[in-house]
């Protein structure tokens, strides 16, 4: 079920990121705070932490991802080369009239790494994949 849309404009309507292979991480907007959890690989939540970024850590979050261009990423990005497991990552954000829904499996779109070093500040340092 979709949160209902936000009076605070630096707040996403929609935003759900993971990335994992034998466990993984997941990050998602609740409606009220932004959830943290480090998952096993049967999808088992392990750890968990609601968090409550500042105003300038969104803003800040916002412009890292206007700066790499995620808005134009692929839907899916996968290796030239088969591969066996993996990394396997997903994001769905909804934010300011814009939609991003991407994923991948063992590939990824220019600038991932700055991605999730932005996903990173945003959840306090948190691990992220």
């Amino acid at each position: 079920m979709k949160p209902p849309a936000s009076s605070e404009p630096h707040l996403p309507q929609r935003l759900d990121l993971g990335i994992g292979s034998v466990d993984g991480h997941r990050v998602y907007w609740d409606g009220d705070a932004l959830i943290w959890q480090r998952t096993s690989g049967a999808g088992d939540v392990l750890e968990e932490a609601r968090l409550r970024p500042s105003e300038e850590a969104w803003r800040t979050f916002w412009r890292a991802l206007d700066e790499l261009g995620v808005w134009s990423w692929e839907p899916y990005y996968e290796p030239e080369y088969p591969t066996c497991g993996g990394t396997q990552w997903a994001v769905w954000i909804e934010h300011g009239g814009r939609t991003l829904k991407a994923s991948g499996r063992d590939a990824w779109p220019p600038g991932f790494e700055r991605y999730r070093a932005a996903v990173r500040n945003l959840i306090e340092e948190r691990r992220f994949g």
